[in-house]
């Protein structure tokens, strides 16, 4: 990983010299004298590929509404490190600029998408695998049913069981709409037990998570590691501290 860690201690002696002094000067620096390749933007973060080290990207993430970080260290500790259903995060390093924003910066696995032409899936059918697809139709319209504040997720939906039964609902609920694009299945108990690690997984992170932030289910959250299913991003933004 030798050009990441050059990059890294490089930007951070820059900051030390006070030469960088902002997120847009760690944009700049990464973009015009790190070989890190940037492939993809979110409202949040930018991510890059690593030349020396193919299988895995750095994402960078600069915005203090940011709750990505949250999400990683829950996927770091010990006890979820070997679970299949989350992301192989490998390094962090975090970056104290002298404005006080702390930039956090991920060394992570490098997955693969669910369509073929890498756009994010907004519709069941544009998941490889279908099942999978009207599972997460399902659970995104649970959490929809929170509006934006998911905080109540763990008040109302105590346990697993408790939240299977909220998507059988509302996958039901979505083939009766006329506006879910001619949806016409509906999760049943096979779908739920081909996919019962990951819906335990979901469960825990979503109970863990949605009391600190806006839950984000939408299909580019969600990738492959060969055909296991990995939540990648669950959280959208941390929810303004009470004053």
């Amino acid at each position: 990983m030798k050009i990441y860690s050059e990059a890294i201690q490089e930007i951070k002696t820059l900051v030390e010299q006070n030469e960088i002094r902002d997120k847009q000067d760690i944009a700049q620096y990464l973009d015009r004298c790190s070989e890190l390749d940037p492939f993809a933007q979110g409202v949040y973060a930018t991510v890059y590929h690593i030349p020396d080290e193919p299988d895995k990207v750095v994402k960078v993430c600069p915005d203090k509404k940011d709750g990505y970080y949250l999400f990683a260290r829950w996927c770091m500790k010990p006890e979820n490190k070997s679970n299949p259903h989350l992301p192989v995060i490998h390094r962090e390093d975090v970056i104290a600029l002298p404005c006080g924003i702390l930039v956090r910066v991920y060394v992570v696995e490098r997955l693969s998408g669910f369509t073929d032409d890498g756009s994010r899936a907004t519709q069941p059918h544009q998941f490889h695998d279908y099942d999978f697809g009207l599972l997460w139709g399902a659970c995104m319209a649970v959490m929809q049913s929170f509006g934006l504040d998911n905080s109540e997720f763990s008040e109302e939906i105590k346990t697993l069981e408790v939240f299977v039964e909220k998507i059988k609902v509302s996958s039901a609920d979505l083939v009766k709409r006329e506006e879910s694009n001619n949806i016409e299945d509906v999760v049943d108990d096979n779908i739920i037990e081909s996919h019962d690690d990951f819906l335990q997984t979901l469960f825990d992170v979503l109970t863990q998570l949605s009391g600190v932030g806006s839950m984000d289910l939408h299909g580019g959250n969600f990738m492959l590691r060969g055909d296991t299913v990995v939540i990648t991003d669950p959280i959208a933004h941390k929810y303004a501290p009470v004053s």
